[in-house]
C-alpha cells in the first residue's frame, strides 16, 4: 500500500512539473513570409470600320508588380502598375484575419460593390470590365476601411472610404475632401459544385468633389461640388471616349444595385442592374442613370462544373485546361432629361472565347459589337471589335 501510495505521489509531482513546463514554454511565433506578385495583359485588336479614334493595333494593356506579406493574422500587399506610360499605384494595404470568413482591411483598394465590383479586369470573364461597371465608378480605388464577413449562406462587405482624388492630392489641393460608404450584401443558399445560386444587393453613398479656387477676397476655399461619370468603348488597344456626364453643382451621388448569379453544371449565368441619382444644390434637378448587364457562361470541355468563391462571393474561374464561351449585354443609359444632362446611350453585344491554360495563364478572344447615340462625347456610331489577349498572373 506503501508503494503505492508512494508512486501516486510521484505521477503528481510529475504533472506538476509537466504543467509548469509548458506553462514556461513561449508560444511559437508565426512565420514572416513574403511572396512576388505581378500581372502581364498583351493585348491586340482589330476594327471595323475604322477611323475616328479606331486603328488596329497592340498594347500592354496591363504591367504589374508587388509583393504580399503574411505574419500571423496580418497580411500587407502593395501592387505598383505601369500602363500607357503612366506609373501608379495599384492595391495597397494592410489586412488582419479573424475567425474564419472574416477580416477587415485598411488601406487602398477597390470597395466591393456587385457580382466583380471587388477586382479588376484580369478577373471579368467577358474580358474587359462592363460598361454599366465603368460609367458608375463602381471599380474605383479608394482609400477606406473594409470589414468583410462570410458565412456559408451570408456574406457582408461594409467599407468607409474618402474620395479616390485622396491617393493623389491632399485635402488642401482638394479644397474639401469627398467621403462615402458602400455594403454589399448577399444570401447564397447553394453553394455545391455544379448547383449555385446567390441573389444579393450593393448600395453606396460618396458626397461630391472638389476643387481648390481662391476667392475674391484672396482666400483658398472649395470649389461647388461636381461629379463626373464617364465610359470609352470596351476595348484596351485604342482609348475613345463614349459616355460623360458631367454634373455640376452636385451635393452627392447615391447608388443601388441588385445581382443574381445562377450555376448549373457547366452552365452559368450572371446579371447585374445598376441606378443611380446625383443630389444637386437648390432646387436644381438631380441627375439620373441606369444600366444593366447580363452574360451566359458555358464551359465547352475541361472543368466539369462551375464552382463558388466564398471570399468574393462569386462564381470561380474553371479549373485549369478548361475553354469557356461567355455571352454577354449591357446597356447604360446615361441620358437623364429632367437634369438636361445627356451622357449617351449605349449597348454592348460581346462573345468571349477563354482558355485557361494554367492557374497563372488564360488565352482570351472577344469579338463584340458596340453601338451608343445622344452622347455628348461621341457621334452615333456603331464598332465592331475582335480583341485578343494573354495574360499572366500570380
Amino acid at each position: 500500500m506503501k508503494s503505492f501510495s508512494r508512486l501516486k505521489q510521484y505521477f503528481l509531482l510529475l504533472s506538476i512539473f509537466s504543467s509548469l513546463h509548458l506553462y514556461s514554454t513561449e508560444k511559437p511565433q508565426p512565420e514572416f513570409k513574403v511572396s512576388p506578385i505581378g500581372r502581364i495583359h498583351v493585348d491586340g485588336a482589330v476594327y471595323f470600320p475604322e477611323g475616328n479614334g479606331f486603328k488596329p493595333g497592340a498594347a500592354l494593356s496591363e504591367i504589374r508588380a508587388g509583393a504580399r506579406a503574411t505574419y500571423g493574422d496580418w497580411m500587407a500587399r502593395i501592387e505598383v502598375g505601369y500602363s500607357y506610360g503612366k506609373i501608379g499605384m495599384k492595391d495597397v494595404y494592410i489586412q488582419r484575419f479573424f475567425k474564419a470568413g472574416n477580416h477587415l482591411r485598411l488601406g487602398y483598394f477597390i470597395p466591393q460593390f456587385g457580382i466583380r465590383g471587388g477586382g479588376s479586369a484580369s478577373y471579368k470573364p467577358a474580358m474587359i470590365t462592363e460598361t454599366p461597371e465603368s460609367f458608375f465608378r463602381t471599380t474605383s480605388r479608394k482609400i477606406g476601411l473594409m470589414y468583410t464577413h462570410c458565412d456559408k449562406l451570408f456574406s457582408a462587405y461594409a467599407t468607409a472610404f474618402v474620395g479616390g482624388h485622396s491617393l493623389l492630392f491632399s485635402v488642401t489641393e482638394q479644397g474639401k475632401s469627398s467621403v462615402g460608404g458602400s455594403l454589399r450584401a448577399t444570401i447564397h443558399p447553394l453553394t455545391n459544385p455544379g448547383n449555385i445560386f446567390q441573389a444579393g444587393i450593393s448600395t453606396s453613398y460618396e458626397t461630391a468633389t472638389h476643387t481648390r479656387v481662391i476667392n475674391d477676397d484672396g482666400e483658398e476655399v472649395a470649389s461647388d461640388g461636381y461629379r463626373q461619370f464617364s465610359a470609352s468603348f470596351p476595348t484596351t488597344v485604342c482609348k475613345v471616349a463614349m459616355l460623360e456626364a458631367d454634373v455640376r453643382d452636385a451635393v452627392g451621388d447615391w447608388k443601388i444595385s441588385p445581382e443574381i448569379s445562377f450555376a448549373k453544371g457547366r452552365f452559368a449565368l450572371e446579371t447585374q442592374y445598376y441606378y443611380m441619382s446625383v443630389k444637386r444644390t437648390g432646387s436644381l434637378p438631380a441627375y439620373h442613370a441606369s444600366g444593366v448587364y447580363a452574360m451566359l457562361r458555358g464551359i465547352v470541355f475541361g472543368g466539369k462544373e462551375y464552382t463558388f468563391s466564398s471570399p468574393d462571393s462569386n462564381i470561380a474561374y474553371p479549373s485549369p485546361k478548361s475553354f469557356e464561351l461567355v455571352a454577354a449585354f449591357s446597356y447604360t443609359d446615361a441620358n437623364s432629361k429632367g437634369s438636361g444632362i445627356y451622357g449617351g446611350i449605349a449597348n454592348d453585344y460581346s462573345l468571349t472565347a477563354n482558355y485557361y491554360i494554367n492557374k497563372y495563364m488564360i488565352a482570351r478572344l472577344r469579338y463584340s459589337h458596340t453601338a451608343v447615340h445622344g452622347s455628348c462625347v461621341s457621334p452615333n456610331r456603331n464598332v465592331n471589335t475582335i480583341q485578343a489577349r494573354l495574360q499572366f498572373v500570380f
